[in-house]
Order: structure tokens, then sequence, then C-alpha cells
């Protein structure tokens, strides 16, 4: 039962582009649909009690009428406001009522990291897909081929290069290919379970509207688009100071790639695969996920 929660819940993910077209407007029913079900396995499977459940849904229903609303715009703004709250507490899993399948326990991937513990947030997924779900309309059309190549070259090459070299040039990792026994976990984990929610919160609900609001105070385009990249990234950084300053200073270094990658293709989906394609270099040829 735990398993398909998550594979439904990654099904609603991987269908937010399939659209039905419905008098008020075209939504992609099919993603609700594994949504509800994913959320209602995950409290067959005890993974969410009821009163949490209640909450991701109060969550996943804020989303849709972001979508569809078209109220004054403090009103949205409130709404907006009150999801990114919920969406926080929950990806941070503040959110009682939640039990996490605990995947891996302090495992030493080699004798010179620390260990490592893997978790499968149902919480931080659920919170990552509401978020994408609310800012898919923002998403920019046309060729998607053309945004993607875009997006990706040489956006992607450049940021695995840059934040992976400083971090060996820090000292925080050394070569060392592996393949550990549950390295199927750690991709789909960290693709939809880390990646997702980091970057809708980063690039689509914070990079992409200072971007716009410094636009909209005159200054020019291509100067607000670097400046909401440089400030997005230095505040990425910071939540990821724990790990120290060197470690906060590559993840600064690897956010500008992502921001980069966002502003290039308009899409969220390829900043997502950007910081993706960094971590799973990092986990498969470097010290993971640091030497001790």
């Amino acid at each position: 039962m735990t398993l398909f929660a998550f594979v439904a819940l990654a099904l609603a993910m991987l269908t937010l582009g399939f659209k039905v077209r419905l008098p008020a407007g075209a939504l992609p029913l099919g993603s609700l649909g594994f949504a509800l079900l994913a959320l209602g396995l995950a409290w067959q499977a005890q993974l969410v009690s009821l009163s949490a459940a209640a909450v991701l849904l109060l969550q996943a229903a804020l989303a849709l009428w972001l979508v569809l609303c078209s109220a004054p715009r403090w009103f949205t703004g409130a709404g907006w406001v009150l999801l990114i709250l919920l969406a926080l507490a929950t990806a941070l899993h503040w959110l009682p009522g939640m039990q996490n399948p605990l995947l891996v326990d302090a495992q030493q991937l080699t004798p010179d990291a620390i260990p490592y513990t893997l978790y499968a947030n149902f919480d931080k997924g659920w919170a990552g897909y509401c978020l994408l779900f609310a800012l898919w309309p923002t998403q920019q059309q046309g060729d998607l081929w053309q945004r993607y190549r875009r997006g990706f070259w040489p956006v992607l090459p450049l940021t695995v290069i840059a934040a992976l070299g400083l971090a060996l040039g820090f000292g925080l990792v050394q070569f060392a290919p592996k393949l550990p026994e549950f390295w199927l976990s750690f991709v789909a984990c960290n693709l939809l379970l880390t990646c997702v929610a980091e970057e809708a919160l980063f690039r689509g609900l914070l990079q992409r509207p200072l971007r716009d609001s410094l636009i909209g105070r005159g200054v020019h385009q291509g100067a607000a688009a670097w400046l909401a990249i440089l400030l997005v990234s230095l505040l990425f950084g910071l939540a990821h100071l724990a790990g120290g300053w060197a470690y906060a200073c590559v993840a600064a270094v690897a956010s500008l790639g992502y921001g980069w990658a966002y502003q290039r293709s308009g899409r969220i989906e390829v900043a997502v695969l950007t910081h993706f394609a960094v971590n799973l270099v990092h986990f498969s040829l470097l010290t993971y996920p640091m030497l001790r």
C-alpha cells in the first residue's frame, strides 16, 4: 500500500501537463485523480493521520482554487500566502500525523563518508505537488523542444561542473564512484520528493515573482532576471547552511545554474532536472553526502 501511494503521487506530478477542457477552463483531471488516490492510499497505509490528510487536502483545494479563481488581487494574494505557509510547514515536516518511511538508516556509502539516512518524505512530495499544480498556468508555452534545449544546454553541464568542482575544491568530497543497492530509491525520492518541492518554491514562487517585481519597478529585463537569480541563490545557500559555510556556498553556486535554466526555458521541470542531475552525479561519482 505504501509503495502504491508514492507511485500514485509520482503519476500525479507526471500528468500535470495533460488537461481536460471544461466550462471553467482546462484542468489536469487525471493528475488530480492520481493525487487523491495517493492521499487515500497514504491514509490506508498509516503514513498520514486523518487530521494531517485534511490539511493536505486543503493544500490541494487551495492550489485548485488559485488556478480557477478570478477574485480580486488581494484575495488571491492571501490564498497564495496561505498555500505557501501550509506547503512550507508540510515540506519541513512540521505537520503532525505524518509517518515518512525510513529507507536507509545511517549507512556509510564509502569508508570516509558521513553516514547517510534516507526517508521517503510523502509530506514534502505532496507540498511540491500542490505548489507545482498552482504554478503550472505560469509555465511558458510554445515550442517545448526549443525551450528544453535552451534550458539544458549549456546550462546543465556547466552547473554540474561548477557546483561539484567547487565541492571538490573545498574538500567536501572526492572521487568515489559507486552504485549502492538502494540507488533506485534514491533516484525516485530525490527527483520527485526533493527537487520538485525545492524548485517549485525557489524558482516558481520566489525567482519569477521577484524578477517581475523588479521589471515593474523599472529595472532592465536582463538585469532583473539575473538579480532575481542571484538573490534567490543566496537564500538557497542560506537554507543549506546547516551543512557548513562551504556546503552553503556550493548550494548557492548550484542554485545559480538552476535559476539560469529556469530563466532560459521558462519551465520549472527544466530547473528540477538540472537540480537532479547535480545530485545524481554527486551521489554516483563522488563522496556522498560528504567527507567526514
